[in-house]
C-alpha cells in the first residue's frame, strides 16, 4: 500500500496556531557524520544529494515521533521492518514492510511502532531543509521546539544500526535490496519496474507532456506506473529502486 496525503483544513487552521523554535543550524550541519538520539529511537541520514535527503529511523516499540509537519518538504515514509501506524490528524494507516506514506507539504503526522522488535522506516525528504520542522504535540514534551542540537548527537556508531547506502555498492537491508539507477527512455523504465517494486525519484522527475508521472522524493510502486505515457527520450531521471526478496523457506 502506498497512501498519498494532502493538507486539509484542519491541518492550516492548526498550523496557524502553532509556535516553533527556528533552528539556525539544521539547513546547513553535515549530518553524515553522526547518529540523532531522539526520546523515541534514533536516526541517521542515510543519504543525501542535491534533491534529498533520506533519512533512517529506528523506533523503540511502543514509541512515536512528535505531531509534526513540514512547510516546504514532501516526505516519503517507507517501511523496511516491523508495523507502523501513521496518524494524520484525520486518518490512521497501518503500515506493513514496504507500505509508503507520501505526505505533501503542512500535513500533520506522527509514527508510532506498533510490533514487538520496533521499526526501521527511511524517510526521504525533499528538498533537503532539515529545519523544516513544526511541532505541535509531542510525547516527551518537544511540542515548539527546533530540531535536535548537537547534545544528541553520537558519533558511536557501533550502539547502532548504522549503515548508511552507499550507491556504488549493493545495499541490503533484511530481504530488502536497494540500488541507485538512471533511466532515460522507456525501455530503460520497463527494466527497471520489471525488477523492482518501489522506486523514488531522487534527482529528475518522471514527465509525460505536462503531467507529471513521479515526483521528486516520491514513493511509487512500479506497477502502478503507467510507461506508455512516456516521450520516446526524456531528460535523465535518478531513482531508487526497492525490492523485498521471498525468504528462503
Amino acid at each position: 500500500m502506498i497512501a498519498k496525503v494532502y493538507p486539509t483544513v484542519a491541518d492550516f487552521e492548526n498550523l496557524s496556531r502553532v509556535h516553533t523554535e527556528p533552528s539556525r543550524e539544521a539547513n546547513t550541519f553535515d549530518y553524515s557524520k553522526v547518529v540523532v538520539l531522539k526520546p523515541w529511537g534514533y536516526e541517521y541520514l542515510w543519504y543525501q544529494n542535491s534533491s534529498v535527503a533520506v533519512w533512517m529511523l529506528c523506533l523503540k516499540p511502543g514509541h512515536a515521533t512528535s505531531l509534526h509537519c513540514h512547510l516546504r518538504k514532501r516526505s516519503s515514509l517507507i517501511v523496511l521492518a516491523g508495523n507502523v501506524m501513521c496518524s494524520t490528524l484525520e486518518n490512521r494507516y497501518k503500515l506493513r514492510p514496504m507500505d509508503a506514506m507520501v505526505l505533501e507539504p503542512c500535513v500533520f503526522h506522527t509514527s508510532e511502532a506498533i510490533s514487538n522488535d520496533g521499526a526501521f522506516i527511511i524517510e526521504v525528504e525533499n528538498p533537503p531543509m532539515k529545519g523544516d520542522l513544526v511541532r505541535m504535540k509531542d510525547n516527551f514534551g518537544r511540542e515548539g521546539t527546533a530540531y535536535e542540537s548537537a547534545k544528541h548527537y553520537s558519533t558511536d556508531f557501533n550502539e547502532y544500526a548504522y549503515q548508511p547506502f552507499t550507491p556504488n555498492d549493493r545495499y541490503q537491508f533484511n530481504t530488502i535490496n536497494f540500488a541507485l539507477r538512471s533511466l532515460q527512455t522507456p525501455d530503460d523504465a520497463h527494466q527497471i519496474c520489471s525488477e523492482t517494486q518501489l522506486i523514488v525519484p531522487f534527482l529528475g522527475r518522471l514527465v509525460a507532456g505536462r503531467s507529471v508521472l513521479v515526483e521528486i522524493g516520491e514513493a511509487v510502486r512500479s506497477a502502478d506506473l503507467d510507461l506508455t505515457l512516456l516521450p520516446p527520450v526524456f531528460p535523465p531521471v535518478q531513482v531508487l529502486s526497492i525490492h523485498r526478496m521471498e525468504k528462503e523457506m
